[in-house]
């Protein structure tokens, strides 16, 4: 496997003065760069329907009603009848590799100009010359993995094609009433699970083959993939990885590079953070851009604390749980030591099954998703209130796919103190100032694409006349995987003295009072 070395620091003067945007990972990609940029971006980003199974899709009888990427109904239903055929998700990576000192600041940014629309419906696929020339150029050592790298993505390419085949024949089978029975959904549903899988394999495999050859499949497929990675808030060091080889080679898609600072900043790539924001100046980011740019720096001494904290721990010694929700699976482990009263709290609202059937009641684009609201109305609560414990020396900070036992807000971010109870909040980016006011009770280790795939619900956004709204996705099963360390009773208090404190305080007006929250 080569290695990544990153791109500016091999320029020549000369290549500089010649093309200042002549980019350059490696001695071999420059060699083929040119050739593949011009012919990605002539195409453009693709659907992934298009990318992976286009030539298969196309022999489907009224293929046009069927959903429009390979995982297509992502969606919460039960039924494929309902499925959102613009829900889907990319992956929680293995470590990519090194892409450390990636001097994004050479970059011009003109990716306003560049058309980010789907691509043409013929796809011009590899030049099977081209590639073995490019295997052939390879040195002795590299080109053994290179070939195996091609054959497990062609591989990989024809798994999936297949899998969309059957998960779009099983919709339109449902869709058209031939089969509406509960196995047929049942059917369709693990389907939708194993072609998912299977994109997410597809993603790894043509991120490893761009690594030796200019596949233009492969390219394509990247440039597809993490525009949908940025649409559901999919950040990790794959996407990282393939988004700064994108940009590397020359596509200036701006969505390439707010993917490429978020997930920068997720992975722990701060110093490619700090250059990709600033080749692109304000007015180019968006508010949660403006927010990570800013942040930096205390982003950056939480991640090291955080992963200090992590190395320090005895990983197996943990508690961990399992919420099985309409998206798919969702593995938590659990910090008895930063919070053992809400970590104890939460493990005995699992075993009593407390949040099956739950709503994920809000899930916000850029910021998190929580569920445990027993009400519906952002009320909801199990009747108990915890200490709280953010206060604590072994407290953890909020990072992406940190748990977080959430409070009451009382507006202008301030929270009723000792107001936990049952509601939890994954994080889709980092939050440094969330461990100040809320305890962080544990981390998602597995299934943060299943989180990423939840569909987006704004409780506080009104529903238009006639307005078609999907439910929420939901919790169906909680399991303890496993119990950890013997914890104390939780601590609880009285809800009622805490919000009479916070009105004696001014935080909180009195019950009944004009522009007091209900009670």
């Amino acid at each position: 496997m080569p290695v990544f070395t990153p791109s500016f620091e091999q320029n020549s003067a000369a290549a500089e003065a010649e093309n200042p945007r002549a980019f350059c990972i490696g001695p071999r990609i420059a060699t083929w760069g040119g050739w593949i940029i011009c012919m990605v971006l002539a195409l453009g980003p693709a659907s992934a329907q298009e990318a992976a199974t286009a030539p298969e899709a196309a022999e489907m009888d009224s293929a046009s009603s069927a959903a429009e990427t390979p995982v297509d109904a992502a969606g919460p239903e039960t039924t494929p009848e309902t499925a959102d055929t613009d829900q889907s998700a990319p992956s929680e990576a293995p470590n990519a590799h090194n892409h450390d000192s990636h001097d994004h600041g050479s970059h011009t940014h003109e990716s306003q100009s560049q058309d980010e629309g789907t691509a043409p419906s013929e796809l011009v696929r590899d030049d099977p010359r081209k590639i073995q020339e490019a295997l052939e150029a390879l040195p002795d050592d590299v080109r053994a993995d290179a070939e195996v790298a091609l054959e497990r993505y062609r591989e990989s390419e024809t798994t999936l094609a297949a899998a969309t085949l059957a998960l779009r024949s099983d919709q339109l089978r449902y869709r058209n009433g031939i089969d509406q029975s509960p196995d047929a959904a049942d059917r369709f549903r693990l389907q939708r699970h194993r072609t998912w899988e299977l994109l997410k394999e597809q993603f790894t495999n043509a991120l490893d083959l761009i690594r030796y050859v200019p596949s233009i499949e492969a390219a394509r497929y990247l440039v597809t993939m993490v525009q949908y990675h940025l649409k559901h808030d999919i950040y990790d060091a794959e996407t990282y990885e393939a988004a700064a080889r994108l940009l590397d080679l020359g596509q200036n898609y701006e969505f390439l590079f707010l993917a490429a600072g978020r997930s920068a900043v997720v992975a722990g790539q701060f110093e490619a953070a700090k250059n990709i924001y600033e080749v692109l100046d304000n007015e180019g980011l968006e508010d949660v851009d403006l927010r990570l740019k800013h942040q930096l720096d205390i982003l950056e001494e939480q991640y090291e604390e955080e992963q200090a904290a992590i190395e320090s721990t005895d990983a197996d010694t943990l508690p961990q749980v399992r919420f099985e929700t309409t998206q798919g699976d969702v593995l938590i482990e659990l910090f008895p030591d930063a919070a053992p009263s809400a970590v104890a709290h939460f493990r005995k609202l699992i075993e009593d099954g407390f949040y099956e059937g739950l709503d994920f009641s809000m899930v916000s684009q850029n910021l998190l998703a929580m569920t445990g609201d027993s009400s519906g109305d952002g009320r909801g609560n199990s009747g108990q209130f915890l200490v709280d414990e953010h206060g604590r020396d072994e407290s953890r900070h909020g990072l992406r796919g940190s748990v977080v036992m959430a409070k009451l807000p009382i507006g202008e971010g301030k929270f009723i103190e000792n107001s936990g109870s049952s509601q939890i909040a994954i994080l889709f980016l980092p939050i440094p100032a969330i461990s100040d006011s809320q305890s962080v009770i544990g981390r998602v280790i597995q299934g943060m694409d299943v989180v990423s795939k939840l569909r987006r619900i704004d409780p506080t956004k009104k529903k238009e006349k006639n307005q078609i709204q999907l439910p929420p996705d939901a919790v169906l099963r909680t399991e303890i995987v496993r119990s950890g360390p013997e914890l104390p009773e939780p601590g609880y208090v009285d809800l009622e003295a805490e919000i009479e404190k916070a009105v004696q305080a001014g935080l909180l007006k009195p019950k009944g009072a004009a522009g007091s929250p209900a009670q």
